[in-house]
């Protein structure tokens, strides 16, 4: 048998695994040290998320996880982040440019409905950029 995963491993844990698949893992686990204390260390943390803590969590939890996300966030996505708020607002300024040609009434709406569109698409970017640098 190949040496499993560590998915495989937290399935197997989990005993998401059964049938001849679980004996061979199992087989497989009585040989290995390493997966053995992959397990052991899955077993320590679940019981210590059963165990819980004590009190509320930390005031500045959320914080601390934003930075973690950030430092390990691979290059190619932080620099493809400007991207993406770039999109929708040259969407909104086509349809500017579309309005502005056409005029009337309904060249307005469509306006308005495009800018209600990319405001709300980009509200989530900004409550979480604005959270980050505060």
């Amino acid at each position: 048998m190949t040496h499993p995963a560590p998915n495989e491993l937290a399935l197997l844990h989990f005993g998401e695994i059964t049938g001849p698949r679980r004996e061979a893992y199992d087989a497989h686990v009585r040989d290995c040290a390493a997966c053995r204390s992959l397990l052991a260390d899955l077993e320590w943390v679940e019981q210590s998320l059963l165990l819980g803590a004590a009190g509320d969590p930390p005031a500045d939890g959320l914080q601390r996880v934003l930075a973690r996300i950030e430092t390990v966030r691979p290059a190619h996505e932080r620099r493809t982040h400007g991207l993406r708020a770039a999109l929708p607002c040259g969407a909104a300024l086509a349809a500017f440019g579309l309005a502005a040609h056409q005029g009337g009434l309904v060249a307005t709406l469509a306006l308005f409905a495009v800018g209600s569109v990319v405001t709300l698409s980009l509200a989530p970017l900004l409550i979480l950029e604005s959270q980050r640098r505060s």
